[in-house]
């Protein structure tokens, strides 16, 4: 069958084209994409094309299908997994598979699996790991959603402190602890603080710092009524702003420090001033990625030693991640929707790739089957002026505090011009 989708074919060179799927395997299943969020991930491998761990060396002969924050539906299922699944199934995917030891994933390796298609074919190493995941969430956005979740789960659930009469580990956020999150206005920062909000061990103070003053206006604005809510404490720091604000930042915590830091982008004086400021057998995650190998920042020794400071990085979800991710989705616990700044359609998913350093914003969000250009939520009043047939999703924006909705995703998937309209067949 016919699938349109965003298809790299070497390093910065991607073209959106219609392809033939060939017949599924019965080890495999067909499925339709509505929804696939961009992720930072994805401009990495399209840069570095086959020089990417994941990427193949034979993509300008077989180009792979790009984006891995995905949801949908299941179209037609293989004989060999009839048994777990089902046509009709809404389901997203953990993309990291680790089967017997590969480094192949959707949205990186793969000739017919990815998010930015129509449709796809999923791999039969995926459903054998466990990597597909029906849900009953309701709309397709929020589940694409996910996986950016499973990631700040990971690391929620990576931090740790220890029993001094027994040497024995605790996982998690402190419950009824302080915590904070360094660096928090970017997408992966959003999903940090409804994390801490939402998951089963929360903080009773949170404290976000970020150097963008409208960054931290907006996420006041969306998440102070959740903290009020939940009885958690909820502070926004900018440290242009405050004459000391590593002070600052330790009144906050209550002046003993923060038992858990996330760092979410990898600054060297964000990283140092994290160590500073943990409380005695305090943890510390450096989430963010360098893209230097030799990245190095100083580490207060004598602290880790008598304090008992630590420092750990995490990386990524994995299938219990994200099936926490999707439990507390489907629970209506998680606001998803703080995360999309930008919407588009599959004809624009070359350039938003191409351009994700640079876009201000959080997350954009992309429908695979629409042909629209990305189109900033705070802009989009602007736009529907010059494109009137989009006027009335425009008020159905403005009319949610100018936030991402199912209502919007139902209107633009109805509405919307087809890919197809835009694409030669």
């Amino acid at each position: 069958m016919k699938s349109i989708g965003a298809r790299l074919y070497g390093k910065k060179d991607i073209r959106v084209e219609a392809f033939e799927l060939p017949p599924i395997k019965e080890d495999e299943i067909l499925a339709r994409v509505f929804a696939d969020s961009l992720c930072m991930s994805t401009l990495k491998a399209a840069s570095l094309g086959s020089d990417h761990k994941r990427v193949p060396d034979n993509i300008a002969q077989h180009p792979v299908l790009l984006g891995h924050e995905l949801a949908g539906e299941l179209v037609e299922v293989g004989a060999a997994w009839k048994d777990r699944y089902e046509a009709g199934q809404r389901f997203t995917i953990q993309p990291a598979i680790n089967y017997r030891g590969s480094m192949d994933s959707p949205g990186y390796s793969y000739e017919y699996c990815g998010g930015d298609a129509t449709y796809i074919i999923l791999p039969q190493e995926l459903m054998e790991m466990d990597c597909l995941l029906p849900h009953t969430v309701t709309d397709h956005f929020r589940a694409a959603l996910a996986e950016p979740y499973s990631c700040v789960i990971g690391a929620a659930r990576g931090l740790f402190r220890t029993d001094r009469t027994s040497h024995n580990h605790y996982m998690g956020i402190r419950a009824g602890g302080a915590m904070a999150i360094l660096g928090g206005g970017g997408p992966m920062g959003l999903a940090a603080i409804d994390y801490a909000l939402s998951g089963p061990q929360r903080p009773a103070k949170l404290v976000v710092t970020d150097l963008e003053q409208d960054r931290l206006d907006r996420a006041q604005r969306i998440f102070q009524p959740v903290a009020a809510e939940r009885g958690i404490s909820l502070f926004f720091v900018n440290p242009t702003k405050t004459e000391d604000d590593e002070r600052e930042l330790r009144r906050l915590s209550g002046g003993e420090g923060y038992d858990d830091i996330l760092v979410m982008v990898p600054v060297v004086q964000l990283l140092e001033q994290g160590n500073r400021l943990l409380a005695f057998n305090g943890c510390m995650n450096f989430f963010a990625g360098p893209t230097d190998p030799n990245f190095t920042a100083r580490l207060n020794y004598y602290g880790m030693h008598y304090l008992e400071h630590h420092v750990i990085g995490t990386t990524g979800g994995t299938v219990d991640d994200e099936k926490e991710a999707l439990e507390l989705l489907e629970k209506g616990l998680t606001r998803p929707q703080a995360l999309v700044t930008h919407v588009g359609g599959l004809n624009a998913v070359p350039d938003a790739t191409l351009q994700l350093d640079t876009l201000p914003g959080g997350k954009k969000l992309m429908y695979p089957g629409v042909a629209m250009p990305l189109i900033a939520l705070d802009q989009i009043e602007e736009f529907a002026a010059a494109e009137p047939h989009y006027k009335e999703l425009a008020q159905i924006v403005a009319d949610a505090d100018g936030l991402w909705s199912g209502a919007a995703e139902e209107w633009l998937l109805a509405n919307a011009p087809a890919i197809e309209t835009v694409v030669a067949q």
